[in-house]
């Protein structure tokens, strides 16, 4: 079952991402979706309300995995956080790039306040664990970041990983 319900998610968000390549956001339907996904009506609106869900489950799915493969490794800091993310982010640069073509960037900020208050609560670093009580942290990490990976997308990624990262830490000289 669970097998079903995760290939009939994946063909949906293939679909939508194929019909995006060729038309603009706002003129795909639904129906189009589901016959791109070769799945009913009725199975879409069984794991979505819209068209939007489909993004906000697609970077669900990523940050879980994301989340998976940093919450292993030990003594891990906020720059080895925002490194491996950096290099997530250019890993599914191409959906995210979609993202932004929709004019849908902004799911992506909602995602990150999100997951930025999880990761705030659930690392375990020093910083984090001083940061933990402060309710505007996540807020604030979660928007820098998002505007940092604005400019990075908008500039084609030219810059690696390793040096947006280096680059973002030269905005902040603190130990962390």
């Amino acid at each position: 079952m669970n097998k079903t319900r995760h290939k009939t998610k994946d063909n949906i968000s293939l679909a939508l991402y194929v019909l995006m390549l060729k038309r603009p956001y706002e003129e795909i339907s639904v129906k189009e979706i589901c016959e791109r996904a070769g799945v009913s009506r009725m199975s879409f609106y069984r794991y979505y309300n819209n068209k939007e869900d489909i993004f906000v489950d697609y970077c669900d799915e990523r940050f879980e995995d994301f989340y998976s493969s940093i919450s292993s490794l030990k003594d891990f800091t906020i720059r080895q956080f925002t490194l491996e993310l950096f290099r997530y982010i250019k890993k599914y640069s191409r959906p995210i790039a979609i993202l932004f073509k929709a004019n849908k960037d902004f799911l992506l900020l909602d995602q990150l306040n999100s997951y930025a208050k999880y990761i705030v609560s659930n690392l375990k670093s020093d910083f984090m664990k001083q940061q933990k009580n402060n309710p505007l942290f996540p807020y604030f990490l979660a928007g820098g970041l998002f505007n940092v990976f604005v400019y990075w997308i908008n500039n084609d990624m030219k810059y690696t990983p390793e040096e947006m990262n280096d680059m973002l830490y030269s905005i902040v000289d603190i130990n962390i």
